[in-house]
């Protein structure tokens, strides 16, 4: 599938920073293509939320065409909202250009 659209939480809007542990209140989601290329990076609106930041960040990201999202962690109530929503999930840590290019050589 050419169409995939690969979100990654981040502590910062480079590819450089290190994924989110908390990936419904991360800082940034960055956009990657198949390929690894980035495509932009989002300030995550819902990350200082004080409730319901998981069906809110879902949302975001579905509607930003994403097809997986790569965090350190998810708790329970993202995984349900990302699975209602079609979206994959994937745990990882260290920085985000490591995991995209990781997940982009398995494309």
């Amino acid at each position: 599938m050419s169409d995939n659209k690969y979100a990654v939480a981040s502590n910062g809007a480079a590819k450089e920073a290190n994924i989110s542990d908390q990936a419904a209140r991360a800082p940034f989601y960055l956009l990657f293509d198949r390929s690894g290329n980035l495509l932009e990076a989002l300030r995550n609106p819902f990350s200082d939320t004080a409730g319901r930041a998981a069906p809110q960040a879902a949302q975001f990201l579905a509607e930003a065409g994403v097809t997986k999202l790569i965090a350190e962690r998810f708790g329970h109530k993202l995984v349900s909202e990302l699975i209602s929503k079609g979206i994959g999930h994937l745990e990882s840590k260290g920085s985000v250009e490591s995991a995209i290019n990781s997940l982009a050589s398995k494309a």
